[in-house]
Order: structure tokens, then C-alpha cells, then sequence
């Protein structure tokens, strides 16, 4: 890989599965702090990125693979001037239990993994045959098979399933404000209004929100919007209009803030997601 390399990207989905896919080379491009509610499976190809994880981080080699599972705030960059090239999986939860229900394999919705960072061949072979099957194939019954050959080795050595869920916050005001958010996230929420909305300064409440959820107020207002983004361009809404009616200044507002969450911009998204081809830029 060469310093002065374009950046390229190759996005694919396919909605009745639950599975997006992404190959892409980034050597500039760097993913703002977010999470996902959805599985992300991956491997390095070529250089490094450097990962930074809720607790501590990594760099993940070439030939390794990736995972962070839903609702895990990360963000991500090149290691090196150099860049890097990975191919990535997305897979909804509810796919990983219909799965589990459908194949008898051993693993549910409440399944996460228990290590981000994997250094195990067999698994990087699957995940590879994977991603390369849902690129280049359009038949359903083989993306599935694919799906369960990597999920269910994968699963049995590297993830655990919780006795119960951990509630993220046992403060009523702090959840009051974030189904607030939830609620009116179209409209120009303020600092202001959020911590009336909980009787606490607005300094506190932002303190005890990005405790209980990892990120500041307006962060998750900004991720709570581009999940609202994204189900609008599967409906085959323009971007201006998405912008306009999840509350984000235009349309460079909702593709800056696109990118540097999903590495792709919403007209990619939309094309691949409306069609199930992949698209490239």
C-alpha cells in the first residue's frame, strides 16, 4: 500500500439476512467514537488500525480478525500513514437467534464475545469465505450456510451469553433524559432543556450520562439521529430530506457525521441497501 493511495470502499447488504458487508482501504479516514446494535465481524487484510475500545484497545495486525459486539463504543483510525484494508460483517442480533433457532447452533440474541481482538486462522479463513460470499453471491441459501460455518466456531470458543442483562444506569432522571432524547431527537434539543428535564445542572447531568452510556449528550443525540438516518435511506428517502427530519443542520451535516460513524456516506448506504448490490466509490 502506497501513502498517496485513494481511499476505496465496497459496501454491500443484504436486508432479509440481516448482513451488511464493507471492504475498504482507509489510510486518512478516521471513525468517530461510536456503537453499533448490530454484530461486527472482521479481518485486517493489509496494514493496521488502531482501535480504541471502551476499556483499553489494540492495533490489529494483518491476518487477524476483529469483533465488537453491539452497543461496544469504539472508534478507529489508520495505525500508520500507510493505511489499512479490512473486510467487514455486519449481522443484526435478531439473525444471530434465528440462526441459533433454525441450525441448532449454540448461541443467542444476549451472545457477545468475550475478546475483540483474535488471532485464530480458522476463524479469519471463515470470516474471509464469508465476506467473499456475500459479495459475490446473490443466492440466500448461500450467504446463510456461510453465516452459520463462521458463526458457529466462532461462537463456541470466543463468547459467553450473560445470566441476566446489567442495567447501564440505575439513576431514573438519567434514563428519563435519554428517552427524552429518544423521543424528540428531531427537534433542537438543548443542554438547557435535557437537565430541566432531570433537575440537575447541566455540567452533572452531562457528567452522569456519559457514565451510564459512554458518550456525552450530544454525541448520543448525534448516534441516536444517524440510527434514524439509516432507516430512512433503507426507505429510499434523499439525504436532505433524512437530514431535515432527524434534526441535522443539512445535508454535509447528516454525510460528515455519516461517514465518520459508518466509513460510508448515505447515498452508498441507500444504493446498496435498496438494491442488495454492491456499491463502490
Amino acid at each position: 500500500m502506497q501513502s498517496q493511495q485513494r481511499e476505496w470502499m465496497k459496501y454491500v447488504a443484504a436486508p432479509a439476512l440481516g448482513v451488511q458487508g464493507l471492504h475498504a482501504y482507509f489510510n486518512k479516514h478516521q471513525y468517530e467514537r461510536h456503537s453499533h446494535d448490530y454484530f461486527v465481524l472482521g479481518t485486517i487484510d493489509a496494514g493496521a488500525p488502531k482501535v480504541a475500545l471502551e476499556k483499553g484497545g489494540f492495533i490489529a495486525p494483518p491476518g487477524s480478525a476483529m469483533i465488537i459486539n453491539p452497543g461496544e463504543m469504539h472508534d478507529g483510525k489508520p495505525c500508520d500513514e500507510r493505511g489499512y484494508v479490512y473486510s467487514m460483517v455486519y449481522i443484526d442480533p435478531w439473525m444471530i437467534n434465528d440462526l441459533a433457532q433454525a441450525h441448532d447452533v449454540s448461541v443467542s440474541s444476549s451472545t457477545r464475545f468475550t475478546r475483540a481482538l483474535i488471532m485464530d486462522a480458522d476463524i479469519v479463513f471463515l470470516l474471509k469465505k464469508l465476506h467473499r460470499v456475500l459479495f459475490s453471491e446473490q443466492d440466500p441459501l448461500a450467504r446463510e450456510v456461510s453465516m452459520i460455518d463462521a458463526l458457529n466456531p466462532l461462537f463456541q470458543r470466543y463468547s459467553t451469553t450473560p445470566a441476566k442483562p446489567q442495567s447501564v444506569c440505575n439513576e431514573p432522571r438519567i434514563e428519563r433524559v435519554r428517552e427524552l432524547i429518544h423521543a424528540c431527537f428531531s427537534e433542537p434539543l438543548t443542554t438547557s432543556v435535557l437537565a430541566e428535564a432531570a433537575a440537575l445542572s447541566r455540567v452533572r447531568l452531562n457528567q452522569l450520562f456519559s457514565a451510564a452510556y459512554g458518550l456525552p449528550l450530544h454525541a448520543y443525540l448525534t448516534r441516536v439521529r444517524l440510527e434514524a438516518a439509516k432507516q430512512l435511506l433503507r426507505s429510499g428517502h434523499c439525504a436532505a430530506d433524512v437530514a431535515a427530519s432527524v434534526g441535522l443542520t443539512d445535508q454535509s451535516h447528516l454525510i460528515r457525521r455519516f461517514k465518520g460513524t459508518f466509513g460510508i456516506t448515505p447515498a452508498q448506504y441507500s444504493a446498496a441497501y435498496l438494491s442488495d448490490v454492491q456499491y463502490m466509490s
